[in-house]
């Protein structure tokens, strides 16, 4: 568990790393601005882009971090199962630094007349979710990742059942935007991320409106 942690303060710190060593070469003229007596229009949309990602990523792990630890239901704060949070967030949090290295590569001119660039994105994405959805089963119910209604907060076998259902979804939804945004030409493939979300969404519904009148 104490890896997890390590790694996932590593990745922030390169993250946070990549953005200071390339803020010299991102234009000064960025969006958001306003304009200051004296000092014309100041501009912090550079700052944003170097620093912003990481921040929210740290931010964000540390809170729901915060809320799983002290606010467990049933087994969540047990070793195992913390230690499949921190596994899910670590994933996570490499997402959010590969579209920041990303961001930062094409706002700075190096991804110019790359055609594959496009499809750096989707497939992060896809990978990302393959990666959270073979965890998804080893999660127990919390309050910081996972569906929580309150069928599933107070079942764990409902639980349980429902986030292996929403983890083979997840896998097959992420090979889905994988294959399509190598071999399918943009914007088509790239454009499957737009899909499989509503379909990811509908088909957990209709699986989870079963399961409660089936046992009813």
């Amino acid at each position: 568990m104490r890896s997890f942690r390590s790694l996932h303060n590593l990745v922030i710190v390169a993250g946070y790393a990549l953005g200071a060593a390339l803020y010299s070469r991102l234009p000064e003229e960025i969006q958001p601005s306003w304009t200051v007596a004296d000092r014309g229009t100041v501009w912090s949309g550079a700052f944003m882009v170097a620093f912003l990602l990481p921040t929210a990523a740290a931010v964000t792990d540390g809170l729901l971090r915060s809320l799983y630890v002290r606010h467990p239901l049933d087994e969540s704060a047990s070793a195992t199962v913390l230690a499949t949070y921190d596994a899910i967030m670590l994933r996570f949090i490499l997402f959010v630094m590969g579209v920041h290295a990303t961001l930062l590569a094409g706002v700075v001119g190096m991804l110019q007349g790359r055609a594959w660039a496009v499809q750096v994105v989707p497939v992060m994405l896809g990978l990302t979710m393959i990666s959270v959805g073979n965890l998804l089963p080893r999660t127990r119910p919390n309050l910081a990742i996972g569906i929580r209604t309150p069928r599933t907060l107070s079942d764990r076998a409902f639980w349980v059942r429902t986030h292996r259902m929403a983890g083979y979804t997840v896998v097959s939804l992420g090979f889905v935007i994988v294959l399509a945004a190598i071999a399918v030409p943009p914007p088509i493939g790239s454009g499957m991320i737009l899909l499989v979300g509503p379909i990811g969404a509908v088909g957990m519904g209709c699986f989870m409106w079963y399961s409660k009148h089936a046992r009813s």
